[in-house]
């Protein structure tokens, strides 16, 4: 294994996915973006809600995800998500569209703001990655 990479691997509800050798990560954690190149020292990150970088080959991939964990070892990072969409693969209308409905229960007190508020958060962030794609 090349000392300039590291494997990575996608953990979610609905699967896992190895991504294989990568050069660079970068996610939001709960109190800000980091970054981890090979040879990171070991830790375990809380991810928040937000878009992921990963550079393969010079080459940058981009993920919206809802939060998690990172899991980071020398020589390899688990991210254990609850959701994570590759950029190439969101729809950007139902995203849209997504933020209309949970705006309406803006105005509604008897409604779960804190769920409308989050709803609306995730819609935005999906578009943004996705939107480095069209």
């Amino acid at each position: 294994m090349s000392s300039k990479t590291f494997q990575l691997d996608i953990i979610t509800p609905n699967g896992s996915s190895s991504i294989g050798k990568v050069n660079y990560l970068r996610a939001p954690s709960l109190d800000g973006l980091f970054g981890v190149l090979a040879n990171h020292i070991p830790s375990i990150v809380a991810i928040g809600m937000g878009e992921i970088k990963i550079t393969i080959d010079g080459k940058d991939c981009f993920y919206a995800t809802s939060g998690g964990y990172a899991d980071i070892r020398k020589e390899s990072v688990s991210l254990v998500l609850e959701t994570a969409e590759d950029a190439n693969n969101i729809d950007i209308k139902r995203s849209e569209e997504a933020i209309k409905r949970a705006s309406k229960y803006l105005d509604n007190s008897e409604k779960d703001l804190d769920r409308a508020k989050k709803a609306i958060e995730k819609s935005k962030i999906r578009i943004a990655v996705a939107k480095k794609f069209s």
